[in-house]
């Protein structure tokens, strides 16, 4: 599968009391890495409430391995993998500018009904994340 990209810019909201991102804000880094994924391959999260089917995140997992401070910009590289019937996971690097690593992880994504019960994912989305 190949690469996908996202960039933003660390805001002075993100960081913790020792001047640097806070470790939650990663999680909302991939979110917004994911969100520009889903734009860019031409599914809209209305399309969602149109299937009746929602994706959730079931798991995060981030490793840390260098500290990210303010204005940095950061370069996510997302990709996806082990694509189910009804999951996938996602992999993300997330770079600075200069390409110093600053934190690798993994997400998985579940697709629900409308009970919150796990169900096939929409065959549109099947078709477009194994197109990338």
């Amino acid at each position: 599968m190949k690469i996908w990209k996202s960039t933003l810019t660390v805001r002075s909201y993100e960081l913790d009391s020792f001047g640097h991102v806070n470790n939650g804000t990663y999680a909302k880094y991939l979110e917004a890495a994911r969100g520009d994924y889903l734009q860019e391959i031409g599914i809209d999260f209305n399309d969602f409430k149109a299937w009746n089917k929602f994706p959730v995140i079931a798991k995060v997992i981030i490793e840390y391995k260098a500290p990210a401070y303010l204005f940095d910009t950061l370069h996510i590289n997302g990709k996806v993998e082990n694509l189910g019937k009804s999951s996938v996971n996602f992999t993300y690097e997330i770079l600075k500018d200069d390409g110093s690593l600053v934190a690798i992880a993994e997400t998985l994504m579940v697709f629900v009904n409308e009970k919150g019960k796990p169900c096939y994912m929409p065959e549109e989305v099947r078709t477009a994340f194994s197109q990338t």
